[in-house]
């Protein structure tokens, strides 16, 4: 009873710390919210699970994640989910990315971890198999349901160890960089075309923000999610033809961490001018995704740098947002240039010392039918690709999601993925010790006008990234040149015979 209770202070108290900080989406209107954030304590039972077993003889699932992008879905699966399991009664918490890495943490260590959670943000699967975090569900799904999933949401090192499955992937990988802009905002400026350059972009961000003069500017963002500032970076530093992993990923550039390339300057240099031209929102800094987000459908910012989970809000919330999205802006001059596509991640798995492996099971099983609802029901709304490809084909339909897919095929290119090229990778990204100050907080320095030497910043991270680098592999026995993939060609994809042809 004692460790239950426990339980549900942890998770009553991160929910705590959401609503007071201020970290989490602004006030729903019953839509769906964002996977950058939380949700509100409506949709979290604290209720311990042996004061409801004595109550009414039910199993108590006990579900924490951060997938808040799809909470509108989530809910009315837990509900028909009970309907149809009138034995199990569903505890569900949800909370920020941050704060969940944090929680989660300690509910482990505790020995009182969920029965079902994903894998933080920047653990690999095989350190939190080795810590004893999951068990595999082989035993507990059926051959059908494994059958239904697209071959390549399957990957050593995220859904698999050897023959043992333990995590599933939340969604087919797509990028979360494109840009979104406010067609009646854009308009009212007189921006007629829609930008494609950093210097259509940046022009066109201050004409906005002139019209607007003080209500509505060229770029808001989720400022202070240092996340959301290290993909912005990342992905125009990448169209800008600059070789870079994905966030929480490493790949050297000639040798060093590309954090001072040229790309990645000429990225910052645009941050820099539409911070010194007024045009990014003033709120940006202070504010997260969510938020931001919200100011763009209040029609406050003319372009917001975000995900595919923004459309299914947008469409419940504000049905009438006249916007589109675009793909990242490029240099003048530069054309054929790609950002990361997005990379296979591990998401949920069952807890090791769960005490309801089978029920757990069923509830992933339900997660990932048709019949339920739920999966059908995002990619309907648009707030994801669906790893079963029977879904995808019947259910996606609305077409700013369909554009959105588009220009994410188009403007991508599968990088190189260190654990393919040598296992040894798991352990080197669980003994990297991150540098700060990290690349979002360099965006954000810029930003807030901390940091008015972004160059200098920038050349301190790329030096303190190499060392970190280097001792790591040196820690795990990881030879540091295989950090490099000389014959990496950033216009294209990288293939299975490119990994051959290293060897």
């Amino acid at each position: 009873m004692k460790k239950r209770k426990t339980l549900a202070f942890l998770l009553t108290a991160a929910l705590t710390v959401t609503m007071l900080t201020g970290c989490g989406a602004m006030p729903s209107t019953g839509g769906k919210k964002d996977r950058d954030t939380d949700t509100s304590a409506d949709n979290t039972d604290t209720t311990s699970s042996d004061d409801k077993k004595s109550k009414d003889g039910k199993v108590t699932l006990r579900v924490v994640d951060w997938s808040d992008g799809s909470a509108g879905q989530r809910e009315e699966f837990h509900k028909k989910f009970m309907e149809q399991h009138p034995d199990i009664n569903i505890e569900y918490t949800m909370l920020t990315v941050d704060q969940f890495k944090n929680t989660i943490v300690t509910m482990i260590k505790s020995g009182e971890g969920p029965d079902l959670f994903p894998i933080p943000v920047g653990l690999t699967l095989n350190t939190a198999v080795a810590e004893d975090w999951y068990q595999p569900m082989n035993d507990y799904v059926t051959e059908d349901f494994a059958k239904q999933f697209d071959p390549l949401s399957f990957e050593e090192g995220v859904t698999h160890i050897g023959d043992d499955w333990y995590t599933i992937t939340e969604v087919m990988p797509t990028i979360q960089c494109l840009f979104f802009y406010n067609k009646d905002v854009l308009a009212a400026a007189g921006v007629d075309k829609v930008p494609a350059t950093y210097s259509e972009f940046r022009e066109a961000c201050r004409k906005v923000t002139e019209q607007g003069k003080g209500s509505t500017y060229g770029l808001a963002d989720g400022g202070k999610q240092t996340n959301r500032m290290d993909v912005l970076a990342r992905s125009l530093a990448a169209a800008a033809g600059g070789k870079i992993a994905a966030t929480t990923k490493v790949l050297t550039d000639n040798g060093t961490a590309p954090f001072d390339t040229s790309q990645m300057k000429q990225a910052m240099e645009l941050i820099k001018g539409l911070t010194d031209d007024g045009s990014i929102h003033p709120d940006t800094i202070n504010i997260s995704a969510p938020e931001a987000r919200e100011l763009f459908a209040h029609g406050q910012a003319a372009f917001l740098c975000q995900g595919m989970w923004c459309i299914s809000q947008w469409d419940v919330d504000y049905p009438d947002l006249n916007y589109g999205v675009m793909a990242v802006p490029v240099p003048d001059g530069i054309s054929d240039t790609y950002v990361q596509a997005g990379g296979l991640s591990p998401w949920i798995g069952i807890y090791k010392q769960s005490e309801h492996p089978q029920e757990a099971a069923e509830y992933l099983m339900a997660l990932y039918s048709e019949e339920y609802g739920y999966q059908s029901g995002c990619v309907s709304d648009g707030t994801f690709v669906s790893v079963i490809p029977s879904i995808n084909e019947k259910y996606m339909t609305n077409e700013i999601m369909k554009d959105y897919y588009t220009i994410a095929e188009d403007t991508s290119k599968t990088v190189p993925t260190l654990v393919k090229r040598d296992l040894k990778a798991n352990d080197l990204y669980a003994e990297i010790k991150d540098v700060q100050p990290g690349l979002g907080a360099i965006v954000q320095g810029i930003i807030s006008k901390s940091i008015t030497d972004y160059n200098s910043a920038l050349k301190t991270l790329a030096d303190a990234s190499t060392a970190e680098w280097k001792r790591a592999c040196e820690a795990v026995g990881m030879d540091f040149s295989e950090l490099e993939f000389p014959n990496w060609d950033p216009k294209k994809d990288y293939t299975n015979k490119d990994y051959e042809a290293l060897k």
